[in-house]
């Protein structure tokens, strides 16, 4: 037994399934269209904070990584041997920094 015409059997799916082929296609080429239009949907709004940390991040990155007005006295009180830290300020921070590093 030979069965023909297959198409006939669920006509409602295959137009459904040719239904979704074109609107898929016709998404596709709206999005190329905007795409080459330079036209965008997305918007991005940032919060207090954001603004906030953004600001920040500037101020950090436009600081200088040394103070070398610090430095340069620093190395002057070595040189000449007056240079005296605050031992207790040190452990303090040392003891601090591995806290910070645990929690």
């Amino acid at each position: 037994m030979e069965i023909k015409n297959l198409n006939g059997l669920n006509p409602y799916a295959n137009q459904k399934v040719q239904q979704e082929a074109t609107a898929k296609a016709a998404e596709t080429s709206r999005q190329t269209a905007q795409k080459a239009a330079g036209e965008s949907n997305d918007v991005v709004q940032l919060s207090g904070d954001g603004k906030l940390l953004a600001a920040a991040m500037s101020s950090a990155k436009d600081a200088p990584d040394v103070r070398a007005a610090k430095v340069r006295e620093l190395k002057e009180q070595v040189k000449n041997g007056t240079y005296k830290p605050d031992i207790e300020k040190a452990a303090r921070n040392l003891i601090r920094d591995d806290l910070d590093q645990i929690l």
